[in-house]
């Protein structure tokens, strides 16, 4: 599919208008197929729940059963009953933070991040296939523009 300009203010330049316009019509598409592609990789070890806990917990060092329930905005309760399902599947361990003897900090163990990284490794493949017909020019612009879109809004 050949890519389309976007409207601008002058016809050669799209303004930051337009692609803001842009990335709101297109970026749902894409998170849709990215979760899709997440789920045909969880099989029967995982719910999505489940993955986006374990996820959060693999990106996320020394977080505590009380930041899981923030991110997937669900109680302490049931934040604590996914952890305690992904330890005992080995998954996650908790161990007490060296700053703070009273709080609990959640790591994802190897085969924790190597489920991780299968799961993450065929969605990239299905991701791919879709984007495979494309040509190399506008891979190559598509590529520019993602630097761009992580230059602006990586919080590193």
């Amino acid at each position: 599919m050949p890519s389309r300009p976007l409207a601008s203010v002058r016809d050669d330049l799209p303004d930051a208008q337009a692609c803001a316009v842009a990335i709101f019509d297109v970026l749902p598409a894409v998170m849709d197929s990215i979760r899709s592609a997440m789920r045909n990789q969880l099989g029967e070890s995982l719910s999505v729940p489940q993955f986006r806990c374990l996820r959060f917990i693999a990106d996320n060092s020394s977080a505590s059963v009380g930041d899981v329930a923030a991110f997937l905005g669900v109680t302490m309760a049931t934040a604590s009953a996914m952890v305690e399902r992904l330890s005992r599947a080995g998954y996650v361990v908790s161990a007490v933070s060296n700053s703070d003897r009273r709080r609990s900090e959640l790591k994802a163990t190897g085969p924790g991040r190597a489920l991780m990284g299968r799961i993450r490794r065929g969605a990239q493949a299905e991701l791919a296939a879709i984007i495979g017909g494309t040509g190399t020019v506008d891979l190559n612009d598509l590529a520019n523009g993602l630097a761009v879109l992580k230059a602006r809004f990586s919080h590193g």
